[in-house]
C-alpha cells in the first residue's frame, strides 16, 4: 500500500509539473491516466487523484475489454 502511495504521489507530481508547462488551452483537456480492471479500482484512483489536488475525473467504461479508463483534468 505504501509503494502504491508512493508511486501515486510521483505519478501527481510528474503530471503537475507537465500541466503547469502547457498552455492553458489545453488545460481543459482530458488527460488519460491508465486503465483498471473494474469500476471500484477506477473509482478509488480517482478520488485519490482528487484527494491530490486534481479537480475533475471521470472513469469510461470500454466495452469490448470490459476495463475502465481514468481521465483527470
Amino acid at each position: 500500500m505504501r509503494k502504491r502511495g508512493a508511486l501515486l504521489s510521483l505519478g501527481v507530481a510528474a503530471m503537475a509539473v507537465i500541466g503547469l508547462s502547457a498552455p492553458s488551452a489545453q488545460a481543459a483537456d482530458w488527460t488519460h491516466i491508465g486503465m483498471y480492471a473494474s469500476k471500484t479500482r477506477c473509482v478509488d484512483a480517482g478520488q485519490q487523484y482528487q484527494r491530490e489536488g486534481w479537480s475533475e475525473w471521470k472513469c469510461v467504461n470500454r466495452p469490448l475489454t470490459g476495463e475502465y479508463g481514468l481521465y483527470i483534468r
